[in-house]
């Protein structure tokens, strides 16, 4: 079993919240759907993230079915830049309605 030293502790417990920040905040746009941009503005202003580079996470998300992106073109690496619009899935539901429960994710 690996052991992790605080840094690296901190860094984790960061990403599973603004994972968990990005799902609570699709529950509550409207269809379950937010820009990118409302998204990054919202992590910056609550001083989650200073850089608008959301992209890991998004893909996080995506790979797991807790997301998914509207637009054909837009993917979790150019979504910033395309302002593109990320629904919640039905999984991303279940996953903010405790139905489901990931441990990389802090809802």
């Amino acid at each position: 079993m690996a052991y992790m030293d605080d840094m690296q502790e901190q860094e984790v417990g960061k990403n599973k919240a603004i994972r968990g920040y990005i799902i609570r905040a699709l529950a509550k746009g409207n269809q379950n759907a937010l820009l990118v941009r409302q998204i990054t503005n919202a992590l910056v202003g609550d001083g989650l993230i200073f850089s608008p580079d959301i992209s890991k996470h998004l893909e996080y998300l995506e790979e797991a079915g807790y997301i998914s992106f509207t637009g054909r073109t837009a993917n979790a690496y150019n979504a910033y830049r395309r302002d593109a619009v990320i629904k919640l899935t039905r999984k991303g539901v279940d996953l903010v309605e405790s139905t489901i429960d990931d441990p990389g994710v802090d809802v």
